[in-house]
């Protein structure tokens, strides 16, 4: 029996639909209407569709 791709390739920082992006000021950041808070460091997870429109704000992808 073969593991779904989801849980085969799902990331080890983040959930399997959200990955972590940093803005330079720390904070945190609105996406579609929902809001997403900074952790200590100011990483923020957000759904992977999220992410395309938030590196055009300065939001770079975040290693933990």
């Amino acid at each position: 029996m073969a593991d779904s791709p989801s849980r085969r390739h799902a990331p080890k920082t983040a959930p399997v639909d959200g990955v972590a992006m940093r803005h330079d000021d720390g904070t945190g950041c609105n996406w579609r209407g929902q809001s997403f808070a900074a952790d200590a460091k100011g990483v923020v997870t957000v759904p992977v569709a999220a992410a395309a429109e938030l590196l055009v704000h300065g939001f770079n992808f975040a290693g933990r």
